[in-house]
């Protein structure tokens, strides 16, 4: 007599990769990534060259034109941020379920584009980090309670949204109503502080490069996490270039 199969996966097909997380844990091996990645960050030494909230007061100028031209802010770090070259570029630094299939490597410009304009706030996100990875720059409490407080208010707005469409409820409307105004605000002005914050941390960057230093291709934007470079030295020279490169590195501001 054959016995009837269950149709429910059983616990090691759970646990095997590919299937729901990947493994134990419910997690895939990209979130785990993801999570060591935002761990290592914190253990980064160095300091933003402009703090977060004093980015507008350092460049009024480039931080009104970050807030009423925010994409082409994002369009503009991000091929800075690579040296000028767009060569290994991916959506979102391969943090898109949609990275490497969009058909980058034959037009990574119109790509980048799209992807400043579809999803604004992780190519804002992804020019941070590229940026944090590279330098070994730290957020400091302060800079992580603002964005923490943007943050904040875009998930209440929407939790009152939500709950206004499903009570019907006027006075619930008009909350969130008024918390979708206030958190549009506060994005749109965090936001352009950020990015002023980075565009002074890679000009930071390239007036400290020497002469030899500017000839070196920026590493493949996938690995820049990947180089473990000293804390309070420049690290744009990929690890098989550190032979050639003897000059003295540019220190960062220590926290």
């Amino acid at each position: 007599r054959q016995e009837k199969k269950s149709s429910s996966p059983d616990v090691c097909e759970m646990n095997r990769p590919g299937y729901g997380g990947g493994g134990p844990g419910g997690q895939n091996p990209e979130d785990k990534k993801r999570i060591r990645e935002a761990e290592m960050r914190k253990l980064y030494a160095n300091s933003w060259a402009v703090e977060l909230m004093k980015a507008p007061c350092a460049r009024p100028g480039f931080c009104m034109y970050a807030t009423f031209c925010s994409p082409c802010v994002a369009w503009q770090q991000r091929k800075k941020q690579m040296y000028g070259s767009l060569q290994g570029y991916t959506c979102c630094n391969g943090g898109s379920c949609i990275s490497g299939r969009c058909g980058e490597q034959n037009n990574p410009e119109l790509c980048l584009a799209c992807e400043v304009f579809w999803c604004f706030p992780s190519a804002v996100a992804t020019n941070r980090f590229l940026i944090q990875d590279e330098q070994r720059v730290m957020n400091t409490q302060c800079d992580n309670g603002i964005i923490g407080f943007m943050l904040l208010m875009n998930q209440l707005a929407c939790i009152f949204r939500v709950a206004a469409m499903v009570s019907n409820d006027d006075s619930i409307e008009q909350a969130a109503d008024i918390l979708d105004c206030i958190s549009d605000m506060t994005y749109c002005s965090v936001c352009a502080c950020m990015q002023t914050q980075q565009e002074a941390q890679i000009d930071f960057r390239n007036e400290s490069m020497t002469p030899q230093q500017q000839v070196f291709q920026a590493p493949q934007v996938q690995r820049m996490a990947e180089y473990e470079t000293p804390a309070g030295t420049y690290g744009a020279a990929p690890p098989q270039q550190q032979q050639v490169q003897q000059e003295a590195q540019p220190q960062y501001p220590k926290v």
